[in-house]
């Protein structure tokens, strides 16, 4: 009765590593090797990129970027933020200090660009820590700047 119960406790065990080992990711990303790119809006793919920019013209941008984890599954870079268009009377000042965080590297093969039908990774998600022009800081949705509505 004693073996049965050790018995069925350790196949009970081996399931449970199985499972965990099933749903657990790889030790290293599929992006390990650091290829993962940002692509901007003239489709022009930098790694660990020191300037971004949301507009075509004027407008926002963060610049001195400098990253930590490039590469890996979670990106942080942090960087001044900067509104190049006009100035308006109540229109907010974001202006300073700026922090951006990329997460989940997928495949991606763009559709134009110096990388255009070549196999690299973007970032799939991404947001922007900017000052709210009222004394705070807002999180803004930065995910279609990254390079992922460039793939195929």
């Amino acid at each position: 009765m004693k073996k049965q119960g050790i018995f069925f406790g350790a196949v009970g065990t081996l399931a449970a590593v199985v499972v965990c080992l099933m749903f657990a990711g790889p030790a290293t990303s599929a992006s390990s090797s650091g290829k993962v790119f940002w692509v901007d809006l003239a489709g022009t793919a930098r790694q660990h990129p020191d300037f971004i920019y949301f507009t075509a013209n004027a407008g926002g941008q963060v610049h001195s970027i400098k990253w930590t984890g490039w590469g890996s599954r979670r990106a942080v870079g942090k960087g001044i933020y900067h509104d190049s268009s006009p100035n308006f009377p109540g229109k907010p000042n974001r202006e300073g200090a700026a922090k951006i965080i990329a997460w989940k590297p997928v495949r991606c093969v763009p559709d134009f660009g110096n990388r255009k039908g070549k196999s690299i990774f973007v970032y799939r998600h991404a947001v922007l820590r900017q000052k709210n022009g009222r004394g705070g800081h807002r999180w803004v949705n930065i995910a279609v700047y990254t390079g992922f509505l460039t793939c195929r």
